[in-house]
C-alpha cells in the first residue's frame, strides 16, 4: 500500500454508501477533511469537502487540485498521482 488512512471511518464509509451525513468541525469545513496521503509525497491526499452542503471529493497534488462528485472517480485519479509518484 503505497497511500496511508487518515480517517478510516470515513474512507470506509465512501466506499460503501453517501458520505452526505458525515460531520465536519469548524476547521474541517474551511479546509476539507483528510481522508488519505500518498506515503512518498504528502502533498498528494485526498479530501473531502462540504461545498454549499454538498459534499465532494478533493485530490490535492503540489499547488494542484481537482473536484470530483464521487468517490470512485476521485479515488481512480488519487490512485492514478500514486502511481506518478511512486514511479
Amino acid at each position: 500500500m503505497n497511500y496511508k488512512i487518515i480517517n478510516k471511518p470515513v474512507f470506509e464509509q465512501a466506499q460503501l454508501r453517501s458520505v452526505s451525513d458525515v460531520p465536519f468541525t469548524e476547521e474541517e469545513l474551511e479546509t476539507g477533511m483528510k481522508i488519505a496521503v500518498s506515503k512518498a509525497d504528502d502533498t498528494l491526499a485526498l479530501y473531502l469537502l462540504d461545498i454549499n452542503g454538498q459534499k465532494k471529493f478533493e485530490v490535492r497534488w503540489d499547488d494542484s487540485s481537482e473536484i470530483f462528485n464521487g468517490w470512485y472517480s476521485a479515488w481512480d485519479n488519487f490512485c492514478w498521482c500514486l502511481d506518478i509518484v511512486s514511479k
